[in-house]
């Protein structure tokens, strides 16, 4: 049911991980002011586009939670698995979010580089939330039927 309150919710977790992609999560700036950005295609130099740390394991992530939000909308009619999806959905942003901090604090700790924050950092926790609030509402909706199926 494409007009419930859910699907909003799940749409919107799916539009801020897609931004994921376009968008740099943090910028280094090393001791000799060179630059490095860290985004969906690893950490790497601004100038010579010298990659620092590949990320594939954050890669992956980006690329399977945001299609697991996608498809959990279209599995209204068994709330059951949709329920099973979000939950799984969200521990995946949960990792992706200790991945994310431990890449940040690496390259902090071991290449001593000043860090500048972007606000797409907080997308997964953000989408985390929207989330949750989709597993409660379907979560809702499934004890409605379940009390209806119980009159009959």
């Amino acid at each position: 049911m494409i007009q419930r309150i859910q699907t909003l919710f799940l749409i919107l977790a799916f539009m801020f991980l897609s931004l994921m992609f376009f968008s740099p999560y943090a910028t280094f700036i090393d001791p000799q002011a060179v630059f490095y950005i860290f985004d969906f295609s690893g950490i790497y130099g601004q100038e010579d586009a010298n990659m620092v740390i590949n990320i594939l394991p954050l890669q992956i992530l980006i690329t399977v939670v945001p299609a697991i939000s996608l498809v959990t909308v279209f599995l209204f009619k068994n709330r059951i698995l949709q329920m099973r999806l979000c939950v799984f959905n969200m521990l995946l942003m949960i990792g992706m979010l200790i991945l994310m901090a431990y890449y940040i604090f690496y390259i902090k700790k071991e290449l001593s580089f000043q860090i500048y924050y972007k606000g797409t950092l907080l997308f997964p926790l953000i989408s985390l939330i929207f989330t949750w609030l989709a597993f409660k509402n379907i979560q809702k909706d499934e004890i409605l039927i379940r009390s209806i199926d119980r009159i009959r």
